[in-house]
């Protein structure tokens, strides 16, 4: 039974939660979702606290969104999100 344990063990560590990124701009924030989303890796994008309803009332750039994906992509969405800063910077648009 052990075996079967292991197994169980391991595919949760591989579907947990990891935080990829922590992005303040919501435009910056929309267009790496969107990266993720193409390359077809799952996320979920959380605002700590009652962040998210702070974001509907005042708007975004206020509470950062933190990007979540599973353990097994988080190499993937890593390489993605360090493209995409290495482009903003280039282009000069990047501020964080």
């Amino acid at each position: 039974m052990s075996f079967f344990k292991r197994k169980k063990e391991e595919k949760q560590v591989e579907n947990e939660p990891v935080v990829a990124a922590i992005i303040s701009n919501p435009v910056s924030s929309a267009v790496f979702q969107d990266m993720l989303k193409k390359n077809g890796i799952p996320f979920v994008c959380r605002q700590e606290g009652a962040g998210g309803s702070v974001k509907l009332l005042l708007g975004g750039g206020i509470v950062p969104d933190y990007i979540f994906v599973s353990n097994k992509n988080y190499e993937r969405a890593r390489e993605l999100y360090e493209v995409y800063l290495l482009n903003e910077s280039e282009n000069g648009d990047f501020e964080e």
